[in-house]
């Protein structure tokens, strides 16, 4: 079985994981931006890729409930990332 994803849905999910890697390398760089910068951009990722998991999950219910699993799974490891991006921030260089 495959699964058909809105394209809306893969694009919010593509730049929310280009805003995580902006974020972590803005943050592991000093001085490259402000730290403001770093916090907006692990924002962005948590809305638009937990979002669009949540999303997806909400407005596309499957009978497996694999939509549901998958957005729960992203939300936890979401979390994991936001965690040790604090604890990058928080590291002194």
């Amino acid at each position: 079985m495959t699964r058909n994803y809105p394209p809306w849905l893969l694009g919010a999910r593509l730049l929310g994981t280009a805003a995580l890697i902006s974020g972590l390398v803005v943050t592991m760089q000093r001085g490259v931006a402000p730290l403001w910068v770093g916090a907006a951009l692990i924002g962005a990722f948590l809305l638009l890729r937990v979002g669009s998991e949540w999303a997806l999950a909400l407005l596309y219910p499957d009978t497996e409930g694999r939509n549901r699993r998958s957005a729960i799974l992203n939300t936890l490891i979401a979390a994991a990332v936001v965690a040790f991006w604090f604890y990058m921030r928080g590291r002194p260089f």
